[in-house]
């Protein structure tokens, strides 16, 4: 089992948001979460002693063990480097938390020598054990079949705690029963532009899902940077996971038919202003130097939205989802450290300015061969 505390995907090949999936002009991307607890142990914000090291090592243990146990990388938190810990975040693999919890523990499936197969397992963060699954598009099944196959691999070794009433018990009540909790990255420009998020957000609200910022909040009341949100499931004890999953997948088909709709309002009586914003980002793209993390994922957006409008062709949007995790900081800083480049002299001694020029040129080498049809 590799124990390298480094996290080496740096590369562009191989990452699970490089892979096409369904639905993907609206939905980048899915994740399924299980939270599980070893029984016989106190939920680690009632941790005693050496309780914290001991559930880590029983869990790295139990990776170890079986058909594949060369698979995985596994990871003490408090030997990660840096900007490893920072990429993790960037993807959303763990949260600030997890990088604070004592004992913390991370474990990824690896794919040769790249980390971002999109399968993370988190330890001794607000549960135990926490498996999550990312893939591209709308594909709930998909992810949760991974994440249950790693819950099988693991209960072979582990007993988790677990009741005929409640279900999976979990430091949250909201999570226990199946302990499953789903979410999905969506991009809503045209639902956004029109008026509409309020609304929506609102409707799926009484459904139990909740909406947030992607990438972080922007001005407006439910407003987020890129028009990137996600939505999420709020409650794991009710119904079965398969019920669940269905559920969830029936809400994000209605928003997807919302914000394809939006998208034909836009075309019928908005066009002029929105090719407006499209053309103005085209144009900073292909000629800016330097590029900060907000204007490069509203530019993204922007570009995104101009192809689900065919304003824009001759890109992809597993491109564009896979640039949109490329340019943040703590990628582009570990491209740095491991590339040669040759960056104008009045900036060559400013790493926060090369990171910027460094973003430019990432967003204008994907964007070389975008076609504007009208």
């Amino acid at each position: 089992m590799n124990k390298d505390s480094e996290v080496t995907d740096t590369g562009t090949s191989g990452e699970w948001y490089n892979n096409k999936g369904s639905y993907t002009d609206v939905v980048l991307s899915t994740r399924v979460r299980l939270a599980r607890n070893l029984a016989d142990f106190p939920f680690p914000n009632k941790f005693r002693a050496d309780d914290s090291g001991r559930v880590q090592t029983l869990v790295f243990d139990a990776f170890s063990k079986g058909k594949g146990a060369d698979c995985y990388q596994t990871i003490a938190v408090p030997s990660l480097q840096f900007l490893g810990a920072r990429m993790l975040l960037e993807r959303g693999l763990v949260k600030n938390s997890t990088l604070k919890s004592p004992g913390a523990g991370v474990i990824m499936r690896i794919k040769g020598k790249k980390a971002n197969s999109g399968l993370v397992c988190t330890v001794n963060d607000t549960d135990h054990v926490r498996v999550s699954c990312f893939v591209p598009g709308l594909n709930c099944e998909k992810a949760f079949n991974t994440c249950r196959e790693i819950d099988e691999k693991l209960q072979k070794n582990l007993q988790f705690a677990a009741s005929y009433d409640f279900g999976y018990l979990t430091t949250a009540v909201k999570d226990s029963g199946s302990g499953m909790k789903l979410s999905a990255r969506v991009h809503l420009p045209s639902t956004s532009f029109t008026g509409m998020i309020p609304q929506l957000f609102e409707s799926l609200a009484a459904k139990g899902i909740v909406a947030g910022p992607a990438f972080g909040q922007t001005q407006g009341t439910g407003a987020s940077l890129g028009n990137f949100y996600q939505l999420s499931s709020n409650t794991s004890g009710i119904e079965t996971e398969i019920e669940q999953i269905a559920f969830f997948k029936s809400s994000l088909k209605s928003v997807i038919e919302t914000e394809r709709k939006n998208n034909d309002i836009v075309l019928q009586k908005r066009t002029t202003e929105a090719e407006d914003l499209i053309y103005k980002s085209y144009a900073v793209s292909r000629y800016s130097l330097l590029l900060n993390l907000r204007e490069s994922i509203q530019i993204i957006s922007n570009i995104k939205w101009g192809k689900n409008l065919g304003i824009i062709t001759d890109i992809e949007d597993s491109e564009l989802t896979a640039l949109s995790y490329k340019i943040q900081d703590a990628h582009l800083r570990s491209a740095l450290k491991t590339g040669e480049f040759n960056f104008p002299i009045d900036i060559a001694d400013d790493e926060n300015k090369k990171v910027s020029r460094l973003r430019a040129l990432m967003i204008q080498d994907v964007f070389e061969h975008i076609k504007i049809t009208q």
